[in-house]
């Protein structure tokens, strides 16, 4: 049964594809990281990469399709989905590139160089994918009173700061700390303010809460000082390249939310201001 016999909306069909050609591609990657694959073998999945790779291509598109049709009265959302299209489109050129040279892969070096292609382009895209899942969750947002604390530890994990490939976020945050929001727009948002607020990994993030004069939550993400106190809670952020056009969507997620965001990347803060809870 397809997608569309399911009722499943474009918007749906097109992730879940998206989501199948990723797949695809690690697990290509992961046969070039193993010794034990002969360049025989890997030739053959080389061929049968190029078509998946065609497939990956369409899939992109036919996900930018479908926001620019979800968003249909919202210009500043559709011109954010071109920019995300587009950005996809140029990496999987890249990867079908790589793809297609077609020399022997018993050359060491070639297949080092192939290598690092594959996990260049499969991370842009990874990345690339990640935002538009936040994207996906602002087409409609259902904001509901939440605790920002359980909330994170549910999407993020606790405590495992030591992690490698992740940006860390120290909690400083009374549980409960409520709000309204939609939680997949609020993990999205706090997921890309992540490698600001951290500096691309380089220190721990903070993330700190108050009251605003609304009477919604004002969550501050920011570098943590220097010789801070220790927290209870450490959340491990995966660690994603820049994805351009990320903070264009971003803002728009933020509005079609009903979140108030600030961002000044250069002193690394990423503010959201939720409405006020429910009574």
């Amino acid at each position: 049964m397809t997608g569309s016999e399911r009722g499943e909306t474009p918007l749906a069909i097109a992730r879940g594809a998206v989501r199948e050609g990723l797949a695809a591609l690690e697990g290509f990657s992961d046969l070039l990281g193993s010794r034990r694959i002969g360049p025989r073998a890997l030739a053959q999945a080389r061929t049968e990469m190029v078509p998946a790779c065609e497939a990956l291509r369409e899939s992109f598109s036919a996900l930018e399709q479908a926001f620019v049709a979800s968003f249909a009265s919202d210009e500043e959302a559709q011109a954010q989905a071109r920019t995300l299209g587009a950005h996809a489109g140029a990496c999987v050129a890249a990867l079908s590139s790589a793809l297609s040279d077609g020399g022997s892969l018993s050359d060491a070096r070639r297949r080092l160089a192939l290598e690092a292609a594959v996990r260049k382009h499969g991370a842009e895209l990874r990345d690339a994918f990640a935002v538009a899942e936040l994207f996906a969750a602002a087409v409609a947002p259902t904001p509901t009173e939440l605790d920002l604390v359980d909330v994170l530890e549910q999407r993020f994990g606790a405590n495992r700061s030591a992690e490698e490939g992740v940006v860390r976020i120290a909690v400083d945050a009374p549980r409960p700390s409520w709000l309204v929001a939609d939680r997949h727009v609020l993990g999205g948002l706090v997921e890309l303010a992540a490698p600001i607020a951290s500096r691309r990994g380089t220190v721990t993030a903070r993330l700190g809460v108050a009251r605003s004069s609304g009477g919604g939550l004002l969550v501050r993400l920011s570098p943590a000082p220097r010789n801070a106190p220790a927290t209870r809670i450490v959340l491990s952020v995966t660690a994603r390249g820049e994805v351009p056009g990320s903070l264009g969507i971003a803002r728009v997620a933020a509005r079609r939310a009903k979140l108030g965001l600030t961002i000044d990347v250069a002193a690394g803060i990423v503010s959201m201001e939720s409405e006020r809870e429910a009574p």
